[in-house]
């Protein structure tokens, strides 16, 4: 059995009030993808983008996200729902 380790190469990386983005490319596949992760939450996701959406997806990732775009989403809290009192 073959295993392959993905390498991620960031190019750009930009913060404001708790969310951080950033923008990676794999050398070997040619891939690319938006890493997005809110602080203050403690959630994030990743978006797998075209090389030409990429600059477009790093500054609007969340209008990629609701696009319909490849994501995947990595929660450590509980998304369940609970009325409050």
């Amino acid at each position: 059995m073959r295993v392959t380790h993905e390498i991620w190469t960031e190019l750009a990386d930009r913060e404001s009030d708790g969310l951080e983005v950033a923008l990676l490319w794999n050398e070997a596949s040619g891939r690319v993808k938006i890493a997005v992760a809110d602080t203050r939450l403690d959630e994030s996701f990743e978006l797998h983008v075209g090389s030409a959406d990429a600059l477009a997806a790093f500054h609007h990732p969340f209008a990629y996200a609701s696009s319909g775009v490849a994501c995947r989403r990595d929660s450590r809290m509980s998304t369940d729902l609970q009325l409050q009192s």
